[in-house]
């Protein structure tokens, strides 16, 4: 596994520079009703009522990609109070979501892809190149399926030590009515996705963003109804489950985990102050 993992991501980064460099784009057909390619750029979880929390602005707990193990050693956590533990785990989640949420931008990128043409009813982009005797070829496919549209970032290799045929490496569904989708992110070799993103939106608002890391196990799922949020993390940085809710106008709020005070649901107040929960 560990050899099938190098050469994907030596395959990722040749790509990328080659995607940056190479004008030889196929021609085709230009049709206008050619769709957009996909974006998430509107989901955005509403992590306001951290704004003032120090862990938050800093994202120390994310950035330091430790262990809870490791950052036991350097700060005692039960020490802390309940809003600013809360916010080590909101960090994570922005940091995550920003970093890993948002790799649709990174590879459906159309200044790359050349014309578009129909194949199978689909629509679809193909381009590649050939060097030292091996070659990429890579196909972008969209379809409208019951109000949903489809898209797939497939490569096919010749010439390399593990040749790829019509490999999947990205999937993602878009509602056309613009209320949410998800996308999956693939390893070559595996048929289960690595990654995995399903979001809900509602009037220009983010009620639902649940992400996940299939192979550790590792998940977050924030929802918002009304003025109440919820964070819920499983096996981030080896605590267990997590949740976290609170009030976006009050900012009153709570955490409960078992890397906090073993376990045991802590409040804090408007003022962000440890309180008694009711």
């Amino acid at each position: 596994m560990l050899q099938k993992n190098t050469v994907l991501i030596a395959i990722l980064m040749l790509l990328f520079l080659v995607w940056s460099c190479d004008d030889d784009s196929p021609t085709g057909p230009d049709f206008d009703e050619a769709p957009e390619p996909p974006s998430i750029e509107d989901v955005e979880m509403d992590f306001s009522v951290f704004d003032q929390a120090e862990n938050f602005n800093q994202g120390t707990f994310a950035s330091n990609n430790k262990s809870l193990k490791e950052l036991r050693g350097v700060i005692n956590f039960d020490d802390m109070p309940a809003y600013e533990h809360a916010a080590l785990y909101a960090g994570f989640a922005q940091i995550w979501f920003v970093s890993m949420g948002q790799l649709p931008q990174l590879f459906f990128q159309q200044q790359n892809w050349g014309d578009p043409d129909l194949c199978d009813g689909k629509w679809c982009w193909e381009w590649g190149y050939a060097a030292g005797g091996e070659s990429v070829t890579m196909t972008v496919t969209a379809e409208d399926k019951n109000d949903v549209r489809h898209w797939e970032l497939r490569y096919t290799t010749a010439g390399t030590e593990e040749d790829l045929t019509n490999a999947l490496l990205i999937a993602a569904q878009l509602n056309l009515d613009g209320s949410g989708g998800s996308w999956q992110l693939y390893d070559f070799f595996e048929e289960a996705p690595v990654f995995n993103v399903d979001y809900v939106l509602e009037n220009g608002i983010t009620r639902m963003v649940d992400l996940g890391y299939e192979e550790e196990g590792v998940r977050f799922l924030y929802e918002r109804e009304g003025n109440m949020s919820s964070l819920k993390l499983w096996d981030v940085f080896e605590s267990g489950k997590t949740e976290i809710v609170w009030d976006n106008e009050t900012g009153n709020g709570y955490i409960q985990s078992p890397a906090y005070r073993g376990g045991e649901k802590v409040c804090w107040d408007e003022n962000f102050i440890n309180t008694e929960c009711t």
